[in-house]
């Protein structure tokens, strides 16, 4: 192996264990904290969107998700929605840079997004090193996580 490659190795190594280091809630900033919870089953996200702490069950197709969506009445709200592969993908982000604040869900699994595409695909969040792993997978089911508005 040369000298380059082991430097980046180690620089690779670094920055995993880095990264994989845990912050305790003392440690963050109470201006980064990008969700509240509403202790009502909602979190409020810093832009205004408020997302469902609970999941559906494993649903089989998009029709199916967005039917649980459009039904789903939550702390007198009716207007939710699936969320777009974006909103997924910056909700991951938030729990990955631990900015989550007081808000705690599981992330595990696939999610449904309006923009899935007829029963073709989900978004999926593992748990990699107390973060996530966040990526688009054509799939045949998965959860829905709500939003609104």
């Amino acid at each position: 192996m040369t000298l380059n490659k082991v430097s980046i190795l180690i620089s690779l190594l670094l920055f995993l264990v880095q990264g994989c280091a845990a912050t305790s809630p003392g440690e963050r900033q109470a201006d980064n904290v990008k969700l509240v919870d509403l202790g009502n089953g909602i979190c409020r996200q810093s832009n205004g969107l408020m997302w469902q702490k609970g999941r559906s069950e494993n649903l089989s197709s998009l029709e199916q998700a967005r039917e649980y969506a459009e039904n789903l009445t939550l702390d007198g709200y009716s207007d939710w929605r699936l969320p777009s592969s974006d909103e997924l993908f910056e909700l991951c982000w938030i729990f990955d840079l631990k900015l989550a604040g007081d808000c705690i869900f599981k992330q595990d699994g696939g999610y449904w997004s309006q923009d899935s595409g007829e029963g073709t695909g989900n978004f999926e969040a593992e748990s990699l090193c107390g973060g996530a792993h966040c990526q688009y997978f054509k799939s045949s089911k998965g959860r829905v996580r709500a939003v609104r508005p």
